[in-house]
């Protein structure tokens, strides 16, 4: 076998084992959905109250975020997933263990778990892939390796809700963490071993570099600030306040779309059914919008996304229940992966390769931000008024605003470091 074959086929390797990790990461979510209500009763909170680790988890994932760009950036994407798997198994076992203790919950959920769900998806998985492979199929490979999540969607919901009733929250959580710790753990770090051998790694590169690259790079001064140059950027806020919208909706499906569907007494069927729906659409949504991605203005493409995910999140104020479940499946898997597809698409062509890592970084912060003010938000609704309505009005509100701003402010331009550091910047990978 070629070099080139060999070296093709570890590529097509590394992208299987990103799918794999964002299948299994949603877990970490997935568990708490569907034990949301049950976990509240077990701790003797209302909804509001208990939705404070949920809220806490959201945030901490955003803040944590540039952190993981910046260690995706430096380590590897791969050596940051193993840590993520490492954590976020850590915190599953530990809640389960320790299942009389509300702070333990939300220490281990709200604070390790987030780490490593941030750790495992899509900032390392945008890096992965920005490495792999050249700008114009950059957006079909990320969106075939962050579709683990729909297939996981397909898959793995109904076993959840299947599992729900048969099977303690704290024996789910301990068996769940110990796959994520153990097996999957071990596969991210082969991966990452097998990547640094081929010299895939952009954290080894000096290590083969040539003396004169490597009196070069001594030579060179130190890579832009990201924030210096992201505030500057008008792009980068129309990008921050679309994928807060993006990620206030993805945290009521998070949370509270079981939730909401049990106060309509949905049937239990129905629901599993729905959120298989939701993954297959999610597949399909994340598989197009790469392909059209390549065709038409991403901006357009981005803009248009968000006010469908507008009207989908109203449809859930309809009266017919095949309006808020199927109606609203259907119009919202259209969106679910194409925003985040789209976005890292944005980030990775429109910053230098020494920080794109960290700008999808602050933007999945925003994002966590958008989804913490979403799960409390959306508990508070429920306590004070006996209804989700005004939160979901609020959610179709930001949405739209999400694809105004997309159409009025984003350009497919590139934004270059302060003229002080433009001599030093980096190439794009």
């Amino acid at each position: 076998m070629t070099s080139a074959a060999t070296s093709r086929r570890l590529v097509h390797g590394l992208v299987a084992v990103g799918f794999l990790v964002m299948f299994f990461s949603t877990s970490v979510k997935s568990v708490y959905q569907v034990y949301f209500a049950d976990l509240a009763t077990h701790f003797g909170r209302g909804r509001a109250d208990f939705a404070w680790s949920g809220s806490v988890f959201m945030l901490v994932t955003g803040l944590v975020s540039p952190l993981v760009g910046a260690l995706s950036d430096r380590h590897g994407p791969l050596r940051t997933v193993v840590i993520g798997c490492l954590a976020a198994g850590a915190a599953l076992v530990g809640t389960g263990l320790f299942d009389g203790s509300l702070p333990v919950f939300v220490l281990g959920y709200g604070l390790l778990a987030a780490f490593g769900l941030a750790a495992m998806t899509y900032v390392p998985m945008g890096v992965l892939v920005d490495r792999l492979f050249e700008q114009k199929k950059s957006g079909l490979a990320f969106a075939v390796v962050t579709n683990g999540t729909s297939i996981s969607f397909i898959v793995l919901s109904p076993f959840w809700l299947w599992l729900a009733p048969r099977v303690s929250w704290e024996t789910t959580f301990l068996l769940t963490g110990l796959f994520l710790a153990l097996p999957l753990a071990g596969l991210a770090w082969f991966a990452a071993v097998k990547s640094k051998a081929a010299g895939l790694d952009a954290a080894d590169a000096n290590a083969n570099a040539e003396p004169q690259a490597k009196d070069a790079a001594k030579d060179a001064a130190p890579p832009p600030r990201a924030w210096s140059m992201l505030r500057r950027d008008s792009g980068f806020y129309a990008l921050a306040i679309g994928f807060m919208g993006c990620g206030a909706t993805m945290a009521f499906i998070d949370v509270h779309l079981v939730a909401f569907w049990q106060d309509h007494a949905t049937p239990r069927g129905l629901m599993g059914v729905s959120l298989s729906l939701l993954g297959v659409l999610e597949l399909i949504s994340g598989l197009l919008t790469g392909w059209l991605a390549i065709r038409l203005p991403k901006r357009a493409l981005l803009g248009v996304f968000y006010l469908l995910r507008s009207c989908a999140v109203l449809l859930l104020l309809g009266a017919s229940e095949d309006l808020r479940t199927l109606g609203f499946v259907v119009l919202f898997g259209a969106t679910y992966l194409g925003t985040v597809v789209l976005t890292s698409m944005f980030c990775m062509a429109r910053y230098g390769a020494a920080i794109k890592g960290r700008a999808f970084g602050y933007l999945f912060l925003a994002h966590q931000l958008g989804g913490f003010a979403s799960v409390q938000l959306g508990a508070l609704s429920h306590d004070l008024w006996g209804s989700y309505q005004p939160y979901i009005v609020g959610l179709a509100t930001l949405t739209a605003l999400g694809g105004l701003t997309s159409w009025l402010f984003l350009r497919d331009t590139r934004v270059e470091p302060a003229p002080r550091t433009a001599l030093h910047a980096h190439p794009t990978a």
